[in-house]
């Protein structure tokens, strides 16, 4: 029986075009490939083996990773990934092929993927997939990934339980967010089918075991996570409940406690603080303390976490979301230009990983940055080693370069990744977040 190798190939998106090998070598016509290679025994997943070998072929990181192809070959059979590029350094590429002269030349080429098929690609079949879904690739990772579009916000229905001035909070336990944490209860996501008022009965008979009736939106907050993705958080009262809260939900809340209104625990989610102070208010501006509706003039919404943050809030969400680690990287300007470090095929803002218990700042200020920074986006990636990772970029201005980097030249992104041409691009890391630049 011949036994059958298996790899992976990556399609892998730099903005709207796809990044590929235009392979060169003696006495053969040049020809394409995809980034990929074999999967080797150590290698935990297919997916695993992709990561190694995009670190190995390119220095490359990328987002999440949809199977979207199988190919099969003779003897080979291939797991066809499709991915987004996040950053790309070429001089940590450490794949042997790239360490033997006879073996030819690999140029790093970006192509659009409809033009794929028109290409010498190997195998010709992977060219025709790529062309045949040039469109259809895309919008399945703006869908897995939620790439910038038109708003798809998560809504978060919280219904805040009072008592004799003292609302109800939950410790956060096995849920891989703000765990340790306390957080309103019950809270829970919107589902498809729902309104408002369905899931807050809901979650209240399955994170408590009570039944509520006469619930009231009584706040509307627009949040935002320090370098992560926007919500909707709408907080409800109830005029009525029946049974006693008991910890239901015990794999997802270590304890319940009824805390002062106004005295929460120092250990509060704040985007939960935010939001029981904005309750207590509306409690506050009503007779009785009954819920208030949205049409009777009360304080009824508000935003939270739209100011620029700054280095630690940042990090200390990156911990509360679960990343397993940061990266920090620099748009550093001098005279108005931006700095790179650079190399025959590809520039790139200099980055590096903030070591263990090391603030944001220490890492900035390896990377050659002095003086204030202003945070200009993030996103999101898995390491080779398959670690989750959050990538902070931070826009600063120098006075002098620092060693090996060099102006970009004015008006050129062309060698840049798409994701840090976007920072490059941005004319104020102020219009992130709505507010005025710096």
């Amino acid at each position: 029986m011949t036994s059958v190798r298996h790899g992976v190939r990556a399609i892998l998106f730099d903005g709207d075009e796809i990044v590929l090998f235009r392979r060169v070598r003696p006495e053969r016509e040049p020809y394409w490939v995809t980034p990929g290679g074999g999967v080797e025994p150590a290698d935990a997943s297919p997916e695993a083996a992709l990561r190694r070998e995009l670190d190995e072929e390119l220095g490359a990181t990328a987002g999440p990773a949809l199977h979207v192809f199988t190919l099969a070959e003779p003897g080979r059979l291939s797991t066809v990934f499709a991915c987004r590029l996040v950053s790309l350094d070429l001089s940590r590429r450490s794949g042997p092929e790239f360490l033997e002269p006879d073996i030819g030349l690999h140029e790093v080429r970006r192509v659009r993927p409809e033009e794929a098929r028109d290409l010498n690609m190997v195998p010709p079949e992977l060219g025709e997939f790529i062309s045949a879904n040039a469109a259809t690739l895309p919008a399945l990772l703006d869908a897995a990934t939620y790439a910038p579009g038109r708003y798809r916000p998560v809504v978060d229905v919280h219904l805040v339980l009072t008592d004799g001035g003292k609302v109800l909070l939950g410790r956060r336990e096995g849920t891989g967010y703000a765990d340790g944490e306390w957080q309103i209860m019950p809270s829970g996501h919107l589902e498809e089918g729902e309104s408002v008022v369905d899931t807050a009965v809901r979650e209240a008979r399955e994170e408590l075991g009570v039944e509520v009736d006469g619930c009231e939106v009584v706040h509307v907050m627009h949040h935002r996570n320090a370098g992560g993705t926007a919500r909707i958080g709408m907080f409800l009262v109830a005029r009525s409940i029946t049974g006693t809260p008991v910890n239901a939900e015990p794999h997802k809340c270590a304890e319940l406690g009824w805390f002062p209104l106004d005295r929460l625990p120092e250990r509060t989610v704040p985007y939960a603080r935010a939001g029981v102070e904005a309750v207590r208010r509306a409690l506050a501006s009503s007779p009785a303390g009954l819920p208030v509706p949205l049409y009777a003039g009360s304080p009824v919404f508000s935003l939270h976490g739209w100011d620029v943050p700054g280095c630690a809030d940042l990090a200390a969400e990156a911990v509360r979301a679960g990343f397993e680690e940061v990266t920090v990287c620099l748009v550093a300007r001098l005279d108005g230009m931006v700095l790179v470090r650079s190399d025959d095929e590809t520039d790139r803002l200099p980055a590096t990983l903030v070591r263990p218990g090391e603030p944001v700042e220490a890492a900035l200020a390896r990377l050659g940055s002095v003086g204030e920074v202003t945070f200009a986006g993030a996103d999101d990636y898995v390491s080779a080693r398959g670690r989750a990772g959050r990538r902070l970029a931070f826009s600063a201005r120098l006075t002098e370069a620092p060693e090996g980097m060099v102006p970009l030249p004015a008006g050129s992104l062309g060698r840049l990744p798409y994701a840090e041409g976007v920072y490059v691009n941005r004319p104020s890391p102020g219009l992130l977040y709505g507010l005025p630049g710096r």
